[in-house]
């Protein structure tokens, strides 16, 4: 039975911008407005609260020991990952509160991303957002702009390494992933990749379409 993959682009919440919240909360409030900023937040919930109801429902009969989770900025696995899960759930980030709980209902995380790669990119950004002028942040944009796109890439083909070491047969992996990256092109063709297209049909039909005379999962 072929591994199937399904990846899910997201939008990521101020609560999990970490120590840069504040900086990249007054950068983007600058540039939006508050009123858009507003909004922008209310959609992003939007987001979240929608996805959440539609992995519920379209997971209702998986066998959830056989679901490995993949989540961006977690460099680690096992019982240390799933606390950095929780504590990042218990800030109020969406995103981790759906990873909790596809963990809780016995889904598996997986260490996905490479540390030195997720320091190095926090290091540039925190470089970036902590400029004083609006001139001096763009011009220190410009200056990293090829090294955050190297390292984007690099952190892409790890993401990809790592779900097919990881991903087994008769597996499914769901990766929540930032939509700046793109991760499908670095996939191995043994995974059928699915990616998340906001169309429920859609995806519970590449879920269950069947591979050797067998739903995957």
């Amino acid at each position: 039975m072929k591994k199937k993959l399904l990846i899910i682009p997201v939008a990521h919440s101020e609560a999990e911008m970490g120590s840069l919240r504040n900086d990249i909360s007054r950068i983007i409030e600058e540039a939006m407005g508050r009123e858009r900023r507003e909004r922008h937040r209310k959609e992003v919930y939007i987001f979240w609260k929608r996805l959440n109801e539609l992995l519920e429902r379209i997971l209702k009969d998986v066998d959830m020991e056989k679901v490995k989770i993949y989540q961006d900025g977690i460099p680690i696995g096992g019982e240390l990952g799933v606390k950095l899960v929780e504590e990042c759930a218990k800030k109020g980030s969406q995103n981790f509160q759906i990873v909790s709980s596809l963990i809780r209902n016995g889904a598996t995380l997986e260490k996905t991303e490479d540390a030195q790669l997720l320091k190095e990119e926090y290091e540039i950004l925190k470089d970036i957002v902590s400029a004083k002028t609006a001139n001096e942040r763009e011009t220190l944009a410009e200056k990293h702009k090829k090294r955050l796109y190297e390292v984007t890439e690099e952190r892409d083909r790890y993401i990809a390494g790592r779900i097919e070491e990881t991903l087994g047969e008769g597996m499914l992996g769901i990766l929540f992933i930032g939509a700046t990256h793109t991760i499908s092109p670095y996939v191995s063709s043994e995974i059928d990749v699915f990616i998340y297209n906001y169309v429920e049909r859609d995806i519970v039909e590449w879920m269950w379409r069947k591979q050797d005379s067998s739903a995957p999962i």
